[in-house]
C-alpha cells in the first residue's frame, strides 16, 4: 500500500515515515525541497520516494496523490509569534483545505489522517483540572494564532468527511523529538538544556514522537473514520520537575526561581524585546508564557476506546534519547 506523507522532514512526519517503512508500505513524502529533506535520513532508503511539492500548490497535490491509496497530513507551522498569523493561516488552514479537497478529488483515497493539536481542545471557564476530546474550541485572548489556525484546519477535515472523505483527526500534547533547535518543540529541551533562572509554574502535557507515530500509522490502518478527533498524550509533568530531570542528565543546576503572573509578563515582553534587537524568534510569547501557567491534564478517552491500551514511553525513556542525540 502507497501512502503520501505531507511534511516528511518534520519531527513529527520524519519519524511516522520510520514507522511506514518498518511497517511495509511504500512512502511517498512530499516537500519543497526533496534534496535537503533526505538529508535527515541516514542513506537513501527503499520504498521512500521524494516528491517535490507544497500544500499550497493545488497542482503538485493532485499529482501527488495519484499513485497512493493514503494520506497522511502532518505538514503545518508551528508558531506563537504574533507576527506569523497570517502565515499560520494560511499554512495551516489554506494548506490543509487544500489536501481535503485533493483528497476528494481522488475516489482512490481510502483514509486520511490530519495531526492537528491539543491546542483545539481550549477549556471553558471554569477550567476542568482534564481534558479530552469531547471539549470544544473555546478561544480567549490567551488562545494562540496557532490555536486557531489549526482548529479551523480542523473544521476543513470535518467538511471533507461530510462530503465523502474518510478521515480521522489525531490531537497530540507537546511532542518530544530529537530535532535542531529551532524545529518546534525541539526547541524546549534544547532550552532547558542550558543554565536558566526561571521557569514556568504550570503543568506540561507530552508524548514521545515515535508512540505518536505508531498511534498515527495504526490509526491509519484501523479505528474510526468519521472524522474522529484523537488526543494522544503520555501523560504531564509539572515545568520545574521536567527543568530539573534535564538539568540532573546534562550536569548543570536547574532554575532556581518559579515565575509569577507579573514576573511572566515582564519576561515574555523583554523577550519580544530582544527578538526585535536580534531578529531571531523568541521562544517566549505571550501564548506561551499564558499556556506554560496552566494546570490541567489532556485525556485521549477515544484512543484507548479505538486502539485499547497503549504502552508510552516514560518521560525519562524521552529525555534521554533526546539528550543524547544533543549530546
Amino acid at each position: 500500500m502507497k501512502v503520501l506523507v505531507t511534511g516528511g522532514s518534520g519531527i513529527v512526519g520524519r519519524f511516522i515515515i520510520q514507522n511506514l517503512l518498518e511497517k511495509g508500505f511504500e512512502v511517498h513524502a512530499l516537500c519543497r525541497n526533496p534534496e535537503k529533506a533526505s538529508l535527515k535520513f541516514k542513506a537513501d532508503i527503499e520504498n521512500l520516494k521524494w516528491i517535490k511539492g507544497d500544500i499550497l500548490d493545488v497542482f503538485s497535490l493532485e499529482e501527488a496523490l495519484k499513485e497512493v491509496d493514503f494520506v497522511i497530513h502532518a505538514a503545518g507551522l508551528v508558531s506563537f509569534d504574533p507576527k506569523d498569523r497570517d502565515l499560520l493561516m494560511k499554512i495551516n488552514w489554506e494548506g490543509t483545505a487544500n489536501v481535503v479537497n485533493a483528497c476528494l478529488n481522488h475516489s482512490g483515497i481510502k483514509k486520511l489522517v490530519h495531526i492537528s493539536s491539543v491546542s483545539c481542545l481550549s477549556p471553558s471557564k471554569p477550567m476542568p483540572s482534564e481534558i479530552d476530546e469531547r471539549q470544544g474550541f473555546n478561544p480567549d485572548r490567551t488562545s494562540s494564532d496557532y490555536a486557531v489556525s489549526k482548529y479551523a484546519a480542523e473544521m476543513e477535515v470535518c467538511r471533507g468527511v461530510e462530503e465523502g472523505l474518510s478521515a480521522v483527526m489525531v490531537n497530540p500534547s507537546i511532542v518530544l523529538a530529537q530535532g535542531n533547535e529551532g524545529e518546534s518543540s525541539a526547541a524546549l529541551v534544547t532550552y532547558a538544556m542550558k543554565p536558566r533562572f526561571f521557569q514556568p509554574p504550570g503543568w506540561l502535557n507530552y508524548v514521545d514522537s515515535r508512540d505518536l507515530a505508531e498511534i498515527v500509522v495504526r490509526l491509519l490502518q484501523e479505528g474510526p473514520s468519521e472524522g474522529n478527533r484523537m488526543v494522544v498524550s503520555a501523560g504531564y509533568i509539572t515545568y520545574p520537575d521536567f527543568f530539573s530531570k534535564i538539568a540532573n542528565k546534562v550536569g548543570i543546576r536547574p532554575p532556581l526561581f518559579i515565575t509569577g503572573p507579573i514576573l511572566t509578563r515582564l519576561a515574555w515582553r523583554f523577550a519580544r524585546l530582544i527578538s526585535v534587537i536580534t531578529g531571531k524568534k523568541p521562544l517566549l510569547t505571550k501564548f506561551t508564557a499564558a499556556s506554560s501557567s496552566k494546570k490541567f491534564i489532556y485525556k485521549g478517552i477515544a484512543l484507548e476506546n479505538a486502539l485499547g491500551k497503549f504502552q508510552f514511553r516514560s518521560i525519562e525513556e524521552s529525555l534521554t534519547w533526546i539528550i543524547e542525540e544533543n549530546g
